[in-house]
């Protein structure tokens, strides 16, 4: 390992992939309403979202925003065993926790687990009355978190979304005189039947794009290259194939190999060949249903 640098070779440690949420835009929407299936352009640019969800607006720095989760298990117990022998995952529970700054309708009615969407503003006084029921109801929302990090021309976003989030827990409103009054909120996220799923993260943004290959995440494979494509060896010698997709990503281990000749080379299940008597074979690597080939001549 002499002349190696350990961050870089070993560590393998790449701080563009050490992601941020520089600011935060949260939307509501009646649940039902459709959520995207892609946030960002050919551009990356942030698309629009769907007329029904309505942002929180300002939200409090300092309380940040949290995405928790936790799995739902039992311990199997055994006598003669100090501890578990087996734990039986059950499900997963996740939770997003925020404050509101703004006093609106979206807000007041997200913080009490009520809806106000059909209380009006006294056309004289402007006044508006919000009835707080003695019971939360179990509203609903389409929910859309879009978090911003990086620079005009580079922005990487962080999107959460699910098609049911409800009111969990609402943290106090401290009113004094040298704060505005703040809705912290829980809301847990449940799994909706159409979209098929609770939470859904998404990374986007013409800055991710650029850092997509490098957290692991390639576009679709639509080849592969073996390597060496020719090769001559005497009987008995071996050479170790490569395979190569169109991304650049060795698919060696993965792919799966086959010989038109056995009784001239043979290719193990790791794409070693094996030279067996004079004559030819084609080698064949297939990898989620692209092919590659080498020509093996024995002499």
């Amino acid at each position: 390992m002499t002349g190696t640098n350990f961050a870089t070779d070993v560590r393998q440690g790449n701080p563009d992939l050490e992601l941020a949420v520089l600011d935060w835009a949260i939307y509501l929407a009646p649940k039902g309403t459709a959520i995207p299936a892609d946030f960002t352009d050919n551009t990356g640019l942030i698309l629009p979202l769907p007329g029904a969800y309505i942002p929180v607006g300002n939200l409090d720095k300092k309380a940040g925003t949290k995405l928790a989760t936790a799995i739902n298990s039992t311990p199997v117990d055994t006598y003669g065993e100090q501890s578990a022998t087996r734990i039986i995952r059950k499900s997963r529970d996740t939770t997003v926790d925020f404050t509101m700054q703004q006093t609106s309708m979206v807000t007041a009615g997200a913080y009490w687990g009520a809806d106000f969407s059909n209380v009006t503003a006294n056309a004289t006084t402007g006044e508006v009355h919000l009835v707080i029921p003695e019971t939360a109801f179990n509203i609903e929302y389409s929910l859309v978190m879009i978090g911003f990090d990086g620079a005009a021309g580079s922005e990487v976003y962080t999107i959460i979304d699910s098609g049911r989030a409800t009111l969990s827990k609402s943290g106090d409103i401290s009113y004094n005189d040298d704060g505005i009054a703040m809705y912290p909120v829980t809301m847990q996220l449940l799994k909706h039947k159409t979209l098929g799923y609770a939470t859904r993260i998404s990374y986007a943004g013409g800055g991710f794009k650029t850092l997509a290959p490098a957290a692991g995440f390639y576009p679709p494979v639509t080849s592969i290259t073996v390597t060496p494509a020719t090769k001559t060896l005497v009987a008995a010698a071996t050479q170790q194939l490569t395979v190569v997709d169109n991304n650049g990503v060795d698919r060696t281990s993965v792919a799966t190999y086959t010989t038109s000749a056995a009784s001239k080379a043979t290719v193990s299940s790791s794409g070693l060949i094996t030279a067996v008597a004079t004559g030819s074979a084609t080698i064949t690597a297939t990898y989620k249903g692209f092919t590659g080939t080498c020509a093996v001549t024995v002499s």
